[in-house]
């Protein structure tokens, strides 16, 4: 039978033999000389990764911790819409602890590490675990939750390091790895660019934290919290922190710290067992389009000032808030995180020069930066803000002078002064932002500035308001003062 199979297929394949014969062989196209050219160009990017794997795989380690059920939990759960932190999270071990999964960077041959505060900084139990599946019991050594960064120590020695890079040059576009342990996975590789830089992503609920990531669109997810990202010097140029997703894994958008930022809060950690940071004392806000037109700016540009903390550097330096900051040591600034950035890489004593726009003046000077103050230490510096209700019809509000009655009503301090919004129609107020409760304790547009005690305050700044432009209105609002840009109806 299968000589009989192999004779009927032999025959039914004539033909085509025939054809072949006829025609002759069929031979690919020649490549030409650019063809090649690109062809060498990706097989020397093939040899490139492969040799940075292998240079810095060995320096990225796992981190096994164990944390107490109510901390494992992160702020972001809940809102799949915001950034989260990406680490892994296995089954609970018993009703009290639950151990997570994370990353680190070997810094020092004899066992220093550097990792993210929440992988490692409130962990009961801390273990790491080399490429080579040895395992060691860590300590740590010091964290910092304004920056996410955390150092912790092995004993052992003899570890291959990490080469840390220079972040400061980093450039969107530019080829990087993410190496870390992604889903319980070690020693993981991936590959893509630099998307962005300067991002705040809004991660941390202290106002006072620094946020200024790197974004790439490596693949990292769950477990690369405190991996690699190099870039093809086999240079680590950042920390693997954070992913934007809505789905709880990796959709495109991942987050590293800058090393040049982690590196200086290593190094104060290993040599203090603190973070010395130098501190400006002031709350910042990005310049939108609209309030460059009510501070009389020609373009957005620099960043506000929305609070000076009393008794800091910048209320002796007579900053006000209003102010704008256009310059940091002579460069200019655009993004509230590159002046925190900045700020955050000097020590207490150091000081900074600011190039300020105040109305329509601009001038210099200089600051000389204190120590990086507890979150429950920082007051605001006393700002301009006593009691007939008033409908300002343009702008759809209802506000009143403020009384004892409805000062307890709304919970407002009693030395508050302002006009107190108690209605918020539909139209240009709602729309730009105003709440009820808020209170409007100063006015300007350009180099006109008019501070509000009362609703009869209220009612003459809005007279002398140019219609058809945009008027900041400083409102107090949930115990913080925060600006409000609205555009003054013709």
């Amino acid at each position: 039978m299968f000589t009989q199979i192999q004779i009927h297929m032999t025959r039914m394949c004539l033909p085509f033999a025939l054809v072949f014969f006829i025609l002759g062989v069929q031979e690919a196209p020649a490549l030409t000389p650019e063809e090649k050219q690109a062809i060498a160009q990706l097989q020397n990017l093939n040899t490139a990764y492969k040799a940075i794997a292998r240079q810095v795989t060995p320096s990225v380690v796992t981190v096994k911790v164990k944390k107490a059920v109510e901390q494992r939990r992160s702020r972001r759960r809940g809102r799949p819409d915001l950034p989260d932190f990406f680490w892994r999270r296995p089954a609970p071990e018993d009703n009290d602890s639950q151990e997570n999964m994370g990353s680190g960077i070997v810094i020092t041959p004899d066992g220093y590490i550097l990792t993210n505060h929440h992988v490692a900084g409130d962990a009961l139990r801390i273990t790491v675990v080399l490429p080579d599946n040895q395992e060691f019991e860590a300590t740590l050594v010091g964290a910092d939750p304004r920056t996410d960064v955390a150092v912790i120590k092995i004993d052992t020695q003899n570890l291959a390091t990490a080469k840390l890079g220079i972040s400061d040059g980093v450039q969107i576009g530019e080829w990087v790895l993410a190496i870390g342990a992604p889903l319980g996975l070690e020693s993981t590789v991936t590959a893509g660019i630099v998307s962005a830089r300067g991002r705040n992503i809004h991660l941390f609920r202290d106002e006072l934290a620094i946020e200024d990531f790197i974004q790439t669109d490596a693949a990292i997810n769950q477990g690369n919290s405190g991996g690699a990202l190099v870039n093809l010097n086999g240079e680590v140029i950042g920390v693997n922190t954070a992913i934007a997703t809505s789905t709880g894994n990796f959709v495109g958008y991942g987050f590293a710290i800058p090393i040049d930022l982690a590196r200086k809060v290593m190094d104060d950690i290993i040599a203090h067992g603190e973070v010395r940071r130098g501190f400006l004392g002031v709350a910042l806000k990005q310049v939108t389009a609209a309030e460059a037109d009510a501070f009389g700016l020609d373009r957005p540009t620099g960043v506000l000032i929305g609070r000076v903390y009393s008794d800091t550097p910048a209320d002796k330096a007579n900053l006000q808030r209003g102010d704008i900051i256009l310059k940091v040591d002579g460069k200019e600034v655009k993004r509230p995180n590159q002046i925190q950035s900045q700020i955050a890489m000097k020590h207490p004593g150091d000081s900074v020069n600011l190039t300020i726009q105040r109305m329509d003046k601009i001038w210099t000077t200089r600051a000389v930066l204190d120590k990086d103050f507890p979150k429950n230490e920082v007051q605001t510096a006393s700002f301009r803000q006593t009691p007939s209700e008033n409908e300002i019809q343009q702008l759809g509000l209802t506000v009143q002078n403020i009384t004892g009655d409805n000062a307890r009503e709304y919970g407002l301090d009693n030395d508050i002064e302002g006009a107190l919004v108690v209605e918020v129609e539909r139209g240009v107020g709602r729309a730009s932002g105003f709440e009820v409760g808020d209170v409007i304790f100063d006015v300007r547009q350009s180099s006109f500035v008019q501070n509000i005690r009362s609703t009869e305050d209220f009612d003459m700044a809005l007279e002398k308001l140019e219609k058809g432009r945009n008027a900041s209105f400083s409102v107090y609002r949930q115990g913080r003062p925060r600006f409000v840009t609205v555009k003054i109806p013709k």
